[in-house]
């Protein structure tokens, strides 16, 4: 993860950008979430209003969603905490 710059000397491949849709978190928009290749179509159903946004989290190994995406994910049979 690097915010605004890299070195191209330790970076192979292509960078992907993203804008910053929540500043106070990083949040950037979300288009869906894939397991195993299968969409479960977690921001299908979003109001216009609450976009669907991921924010990245450097500082710990765990990952937290709300509320309606563990309800999504429970219904696709994705395990949950």
């Amino acid at each position: 993860m690097t915010f605004g710059y890299y070195d191209k000397e330790k970076f192979k491949g292509e960078m992907n950008w993203n804008d910053v849709k929540y500043k106070y978190m990083y949040g950037v928009k979300l288009d869906d979430i894939l397991f195993n290749g299968k969409s479960t179509d977690v921001c299908k159903n979003r109001p216009e209003n609450k976009p669907c946004l991921i924010t990245f989290d450097s500082g710990t190994s765990l990952m937290s969603v709300p509320k309606f995406a563990t309800k999504n994910f429970v219904e696709h049979g994705i395990p949950t905490s």
